[in-house]
């Protein structure tokens, strides 16, 4: 098990969901602790890119089934992505702020 994936297990069991496939607008909501709007601004930001990852790290990838649902693996590239993303573009002069 990844640390990603790690981390979302412990997200679902706080949002008190189960691992499955897929995961409705809501409950992707109640895990990432996002509103309905920036749940809508992520999925619409996605954008694949040449090497199979997003353009932009900070999007999410769903499809429609009636409503937009989001994959498992998706969820868990994401804050994969995210964590992954900010750690490897700090700028160094931001720590001499502090």
């Amino acid at each position: 098990m990844t640390p990603a994936e790690a981390k979302l297990q412990g997200m679902l069991k706080a949002a008190g969901l189960i691992k499955k496939a897929s995961y409705r607008p809501g409950e992707v909501q109640r895990i990432l602790g996002i509103s309905e709007r920036t749940f809508h601004y992520l999925i619409s930001r996605y954008e694949p890119g040449e090497n199979g990852q997003p353009k932009n790290p900070n999007s999410l990838d769903s499809y429609k089934m009636g409503h937009h649902r989001v994959w498992y693996h998706e969820l868990v590239s994401f804050i994969d992505r995210n964590q992954t993303y900010e750690r490897n573009n700090t700028d160094d002069r931001q720590l001499g702020l502090f």
